[in-house]
């Protein structure tokens, strides 16, 4: 069942973009494993607040923002209307085509996915990637249960942990960011 996110919840995230996106959503997008000719997706996009910097750094690759909210949707076609290397879509997990990208990330995403439906995406996740592809993801520190049901499910779907730091964000609290490869 798709969930449609507040409009509050949206008003928060455009401001959180306005006055923080380089302290929390350009931080993470640089630090993506990239060099420029990628096929990269952002997966559960939202409004393309770490797309917004991610696409700056494809200038001959092509970001897909995938997320199952038109809300977000709409709001993260607005965000990158200017550029041409993004494409944008509503699909589940389950739609994504094997071996497709060279890097998928997740912003703030997984923790909120049901227990049940982690155990089919983050392989579908896993599956989407090209071989010695990466998968990153950025999650609260508060959610220590979620965290290991995450990193087990990614373990379990044959990703290989390659880094991993906590970081504080302004009015998020702390975060774990982690690399895998495939």
């Amino acid at each position: 069942m798709r969930k449609e996110p507040p409009r509050l919840e949206i008003l928060i995230t455009k401001n959180a973009f306005i006055f923080f996106g380089k302290a929390i959503y350009k931080e993470f997008a640089d630090r993506l494993p990239l060099s420029g000719s990628e096929q990269v997706l952002d997966f559960g996009s939202g409004m393309g607040t770490v797309a917004y910097y991610v696409a700056k750094r494809l200038p001959q690759g092509n970001l897909t923002c995938q997320d199952i909210s038109e809300r977000w949707l709409s709001a993260c076609r607005k965000t990158l209307k200017r550029y041409k290397n993004v494409t944008i879509t509503d699909a589940d997990a389950a739609d994504l085509p094997a071996g497709n990208f060279d890097v998928v990330y997740c912003h703030f995403v997984l923790h909120e996915i049901a227990d049940s439906e982690l155990a089919s995406t983050i392989p579908a996740l896993a599956r989407a990637l090209k071989q010695g592809g990466y998968l990153v993801f950025k999650e609260p520190l508060a959610e220590a249960d979620k965290l290991r049901l995450i990193k087990k499910l990614v373990c379990d779907s044959g990703l290989t942990f390659r880094s991993g730091r906590v970081t504080d964000l302004p009015f998020m609290g702390n975060a774990l960011e982690c690399v895998y490869t495939k």
